[in-house]
């Protein structure tokens, strides 16, 4: 079960933003940010995996061995991902509120539709609900 603020907005409809450690923000961070319209933070991300290749070619030239150039290039992709992956929830989060969506509640559910389907239930107002299958 995964966890889902739910926001809504009286022009936009409604959005659900899960909580916790994304992966797609961790190893595609810039796709990730396009796929959830963050602007400025997509420039920032596109900037860092830029330089992220930059300077993993430095640091190929550098060092001879495939196998390191291999483990060097695996330490940038988490030095580089680690935080998309763990704020970058936050971010879209931020980014809603900021277009003027308004929080809703908080949802477990299996996926993104049902915490969407679930929100749609009027009975339900900043609280937690967990959504039946």
């Amino acid at each position: 079960m995964r966890v889902f603020d739910i926001y809504q907005h009286p022009e936009f409809g409604t959005k659900a933003v899960r909580r916790g450690f994304s992966w797609a923000a961790f190893l595609a961070p810039s796709v990730w940010a396009v796929r959830r319209g963050l602007g400025f933070t997509t420039l920032l991300l596109v900037f860092s995996s830029t330089l992220m290749f930059d300077l993993a070619q430095f640091l190929a030239n550098w060092v001879n061995n495939p196998l390191s150039q291999g483990l060097v290039f695996a330490a940038l992709i988490v030095l580089f991902g680690i935080k998309p992956g763990v704020a970058g929830y936050r971010w879209h989060a931020k980014a809603l509120k900021h277009d003027k969506f308004c929080y809703k509640c908080t949802i477990a559910a299996d996926s993104r539709k049902q915490a969407l389907r679930a929100a749609n239930d009027e009975h339900f107002t900043n609280s937690i609900k967990i959504a039946a299958a």
